[in-house]
């Protein structure tokens, strides 16, 4: 799958990310935890629409941000472009390639959150993003991944749909978009791959779907342990936005990674 493809879902229904993944209070005290024990500012790839580095300059974190899709990367601009002076200047928003980037400072914490690790798709990108977060973490600093856990019982013959969503209006044009998700899981069960459907209403009456591919590699807890391990990272496993062991009805894993 291209850059282009892969970025097509962001690119065309972007504004749409908050409404289907909104933010948990324990998801954000989870990041506020670890920020509050951060020496150094803060690093988030992926960062979208920018709402939880938004929240964490508000509450007194000098933070940046990298994305590698331009609408995402404008929404998140236009979030900050909405702050006093003395929070936008706080914040440093880069468009880039997670898997490769270069940056000139080192951050006492980075992140990546809510499954977006999963968007990098070749293995050896994966072991790119690694070591370019290991080359700008301070030598004390944290390294956070958040990943949906997979559940195999979930793909019913090898297959999982969701129901047609309830419509949900265009921030610009005002045309009542529903989405849907239409998901498989390939034989040697490995890998994920479908589409996520958006079917737009306009206000004329006239209608059409579009079709914007998903695909991301079948991971478990172990899996992810050892590729920070490749990359340098000692990790932790955690569940549910919590310090707690994870376990089968977690819907999150949540790795804290530290250098060595």
């Amino acid at each position: 799958m291209g850059v282009k493809t892969a970025l097509k879902r962001y690119e065309l229904f972007g504004w749409d990310y908050e409404h289907q993944n909104p933010l948990t209070e324990k998801e954000i005290a989870w990041y506020r935890r670890f920020a509050s024990q951060a020496e150094g500012p803060i690093l988030e790839l992926a960062c979208g629409t920018g709402r939880l580095l938004v929240i964490l300059a508000k509450a007194g974190y000098e933070i940046e941000g990298v994305d590698l899709s331009p609408a995402m990367l404008g929404m998140a601009k236009e979030r900050v472009s909405q702050l006093p002076p003395r929070l936008q200047r706080r914040i440093r928003l880069h468009l880039a390639d997670m898997s490769n980037f270069q940056l000139k400072r080192k951050f006492g914490l980075c992140f990546i959150a809510d499954n977006s690790f999963q968007e990098i798709k070749l293995p050896e990108q994966r072991i790119g993003c690694l070591k370019s977060v290991y080359n700008h973490l301070r030598s004390d600093g944290s390294f956070l991944v958040t990943v949906r856990r997979f559940d195999s019982a979930k793909y019913i013959h090898g297959k999982v749909e969701s129901p047609w969503s309830e419509p949900i209006p265009h921030p610009v044009t005002g045309d009542m978009v529903r989405r849907k998700i239409e998901l498989r899981l390939d034989e040697g069960r490995k890998l994920v791959y479908g589409v996520m459907l958006y079917r737009t209403e306009r206000i004329d009456g006239k209608g059409d779907v579009e079709e914007c591919p998903i695909e991301f590699p079948v991971m478990l807890e172990d899996d992810y342990i050892s590729l920070f391990s490749t990359a340098g990272f000692s990790t932790a496993c955690f569940g549910g936005y919590e310090e707690r062991r994870a376990n089968e009805r977690d819907n999150y894993l949540c790795f804290v990674c530290k250098k060595g």
